[in-house]
């Protein structure tokens, strides 16, 4: 059977429409666990070095771990003793990718963008540390979020944003 086969099957088993017992009143019905906060993100990267270098000097971000294939970079304090990660795999190396997603592609990639939470007093000189380093920097307010936002592209064309909470963005 094919991957596309294979994943065509899954795919239509996931979007098997809900039994009306999982409605209470129109609404879904959720699940009593809630998201605690943001174990990792995790991206495959074409120049280990090169990503490792800014995301410690750039970024800012300490270094859990480091081997051939990856780098773990500590964001912050998690829930229940995980930190908030980011991750870095060869793209080359897909050992491990094989045994969790056999569809995953290089071609292919659901990540839109990393948000990154930085403070308010922060936001300002962020800005143009970021653009003296020669990185277009594009900021931006978002009224629902009441969030200031600064986006930034890796050197790899990832897409990073850094956020700030702000009341009076509205």
């Amino acid at each position: 059977m094919s991957v596309e086969s294979r994943l065509a099957g899954r795919l239509s088993a996931r979007l098997m429409p809900l039994s009306a017992s999982a409605h209470k009143g129109g609404v879904i019905n959720k699940s009593d666990r809630r998201i605690r906060g943001l174990g990792e993100v995790s991206i495959r990267v074409r120049n280990l070095d090169a990503m490792h270098k800014f995301y410690e000097e750039v970024v800012g971000l300490d270094v859990l771990r480091r081997e051939d294939s990856f780098v773990f970079f500590k964001i912050a304090e998690g829930y229940g003793g995980h930190s908030q990660n980011l991750a870095l795999f060869d793209a080359t190396n897909r050992t491990f990718l094989e045994t969790k997603s056999p569809e995953l592609s290089p071609e292919q990639t659901t990540l839109h963008h990393i948000a990154l939470n930085i403070s308010l007093e922060d936001y300002e000189s962020e800005k143009r540390r970021l653009e003296g380093l020669g990185l277009q920097v594009q900021a931006t307010e978002h009224a629902w979020l009441q969030v200031r936002s600064l986006y930034f592209a890796d050197p790899e064309g990832n897409l990073l944003e850094f956020v700030c909470y702000d009341e009076t963005v509205r």
